[in-house]
Formats: structure tokens, sequence, C-alpha cells
């Protein structure tokens, strides 16, 4: 295997570096002060650490870009050479913003999350194939094909992960409240995720409930009383998803979801809005109000009509 240069040092980038190195490569964590591997000594053995210094040479390696994003221009400056692959995880940086920073032969974004350093972060990616095998080192790598699928993609696997916590702590809470030990409500709970993980690789979340289900049991009087709130529960997560996807977007693009909607933005071809609700935009100083026809399959956006049931730019 290779050696990775991850340039950053913290908890994604020891994530990263933690999982890389369960798969056989190198790993250095490039940082601008001496990294204290006596914090976590599990998580960093086998690990190297090199500084900036004035300048980092990049010519013909494997690099990870993992500091905040807002410092890109300023790390930028003290790399020399061209990279041989560059692999982006800052949170709200584009593919292109990427290429115009950094030299290198190959580019990819792409969204992590902390599972990495258990080899099981499931990654959307967006760039060259190449990089495919870096980020199959600390998970599952899945290639996207645009911009906006890659944005939407990023929250299911970068944010999602504290939504599911919230549940996750809900049905421990509730074990305690029904009479089981902490320690074991948590190992109950957790190993629920596992097996759930199992059951959803093949089959729809949909027809997994149902097959639970038997009629007049225990699950589906559980299932009617989740289902009294069901409409509000499931606005409030649909409208955290989108609330975290406007977040991801570039503060240049200033958006603002006034009502729910699902909002993609594209830089080059404009807005694409996916919506079954009349809905308001605003970008900028400037609103844009959509409203569905009768036949509740097309939008219009300023002049321009969007296919609702195909999701495309007609």
């Amino acid at each position: 295997m290779s050696k990775i240069y991850i340039l950053g040092s913290g908890a994604m980038a020891k994530a990263m570096a933690h999982g890389l190195k369960n798969s056989g490569f190198s790993v250095v964590l490039v940082s601008r002060e001496k990294i204290d591997f006596s914090a976590s000594p599990e998580l960093l053995d086998g690990v190297e650490n090199e500084l900036y210094k004035n300048s980092f040479d990049i010519e013909g390696k494997d690099i990870i870009l993992a500091f905040k994003p807002y410092a890109l221009g300023e790390v930028a400056k003290k790399l020399s050479g061209k990279a041989k692959r560059v692999l982006s995880v800052l949170a709200r940086t584009d593919l292109e913003a990427v290429k115009s920073a950094v030299k290198s032969a190959d580019y990819a974004i792409c969204m992590p999350n902390l599972a990495a350093a258990k080899n099981a972060s499931i990654t959307p990616f967006l760039g060259d194939e190449s990089l495919c095998q870096i980020i199959s080192g600390f998970g599952k790598a899945v290639k996207m094909a645009s911009k906006s699928e890659f944005d939407a993609a990023g929250i299911i696997s970068g944010c999602a992960p504290a939504f599911l916590a919230l549940v996750a702590e809900a049905l421990v809470n509730g074990a305690i409240r029904g009479g089981v030990r902490a320690k074991d409500a948590n190992r109950l709970v957790s190993g629920l995720f596992d097996s759930v993980r199992v059951l959803l690789a093949s089959s729809h979340p949909a027809l997994l409930k149902e097959s639970i289900c038997s009629p007049a049991g225990t699950t589906i009087e559980g299932i009617s009383k989740l289902e009294e709130k069901a409409s509000k529960a499931t606005s409030n997560t649909e409208e955290a998803f989108y609330t975290t996807l406007s977040k991801s977007i570039p503060p240049s693009m200033k958006l603002e979801i006034v009502k729910g909607s699902f909002v993609n933005y594209k830089t080059q071809d404009g807005i694409r809005v996916v919506s079954s609700l009349d809905v308001t935009i605003i970008i900028g100083d400037k609103t844009i109000e959509i409203e569905k026809d009768a036949d509740e399959k097309w939008i219009e956006i300023d002049g321009t009509f969007f296919d609702n049931t195909q999701l495309e730019k007609m």
C-alpha cells in the first residue's frame, strides 16, 4: 500500500488515519505543531507526524486535505510541487476550489464520518475514480454523478449520524425507563443498529417495517403510537435535512428556504428545485416564488419549467 499524507490533526483526520492504517496504508499526519500522540495512543499507534514549517513538498504524493475549510488558501501557499492524488474532506468546498488551490494529477472531494476509524464510514465522493482506493481504506466509497447529488449525499454520511444518535438516545432512555440497566441498554441499542443495517441492505424501510409487524401484535401497537405524531415527526426530520443542506452551500449563495422544499443548486446551470409544495426561496436580494400546477407535475421558476416527477430540468 502507498503512503498517505493527511494535512490536518483534528478528529476526522485522526479517524481516517486509524482506518487507513488498519487497511495497510502508511499514514503521515502533517500539522503546524507537533501532535501529542500520547493523548490517543490506540488511535494513532504507527502513524507518523511531520510539520508544515515554511513549505511542504507534495510532489508525487497522495494527499488528504483535512484541515478547517477557511485555511485552504493559507495552507495552499505552503505546498510545493504537484501531488499524485488529492482528496479533500473540507466542508462547503467544491471540487473546482480544490483544483484551483492545489496542484495534482487526480482530484476528488468526499464526506466521510467518524466511523472511518473503524473502517465503517459510508463515504460519497465526487471526482476521479483513482481516489476510490484511498476512500475505501476507511470504509465504503459511493461515487456521485453531480455536485448537487454530492451535497445531499454528504448530509447522509456526515450529518445524519447525529440525527440517528438522537433516536438511539431515545431508545436507550426508553429501555432504562422499562427497567433495563444503562450498560445493557446501550449494548442492546448498539446491536439493534447492526441488525437493522443488515436488514436494510436487502429491503426497503417500508417493507422492513411491514414484515416485522404482525396482526394485533406488540410491534404494530408501537408503530401506531409513533404514527399518531408521524406527520410532525416526518416534517421535522425533513426540515432538519434541508436546513443542514442549505448550510452546506457556500455563503456567497445566501440561500434561505422560507417554506419546506428540497433544494439543490448548480453553479453553472443555476438553481434546480424539486418540490411538491408551494415554496419561497430567497437568494441574496432576489425572491423566487414557486407554485405547482394543478396536475402537480410541473413547477415554474422565473419562466423555466422543471419536471417534478423526473427531477430534471426541462
